[in-house]
């Protein structure tokens, strides 16, 4: 029979207890580090992403959308406001509520490029923009 002594126990406990506070030390430098380096790698994509858009932004700003089989294009004001009462909608739909405006915005653009690409065409932004003119036209008088 191994009579064991109730002071080793605790000697042991102190020294697993110490053995583990190290490592667990050295996990969190380790951790710190690799959030450090995905910080910056996220930065640097980041950054990456932001110059390319931009430069696709800058080269788009005043091309517009060529819309297919009409030979026109519509306007990044047009644009940028067809989209906006698009994303819009989608938030009215649910109540304005458990959305992500970004999201809803990114959605719209979507769809609205879609739209202009596939030949949705002048006589429709032109109906929307008298659409929006006729009620504030309206309302002055």
């Amino acid at each position: 029979m191994v009579i064991i002594d109730i002071e080793d126990m605790e000697m042991a406990e102190k020294l697993t207890m110490k053995v583990l506070s190290g490592e667990l030390e050295v996990l969190r430098k380790r951790l710190r580090e690799f959030e450090t380096g995905f910080e910056r790698k996220l930065e640097n994509a980041m950054e990456k992403a932001t110059d390319k858009l931009k430069a696709r932004i800058e080269a788009s700003e005043g091309a517009g959308i060529r819309i297919q089989g009409h030979g026109g294009a519509v306007d990044v004001d047009t644009r940028r406001r067809l989209i906006a009462e698009c994303a819009y909608l989608r938030a009215e739909r649910r109540g304005f509520m458990y959305g992500n405006p970004e999201q809803d915005w990114l959605e719209a653009e979507m769809e609205i490029d879609q739209l202009l690409l596939q030949g949705w065409g002048k006589n429709e932004t032109r109906e929307m923009t008298n659409q929006e003119v006729q009620p504030q036209q309206e309302s002055r008088a």
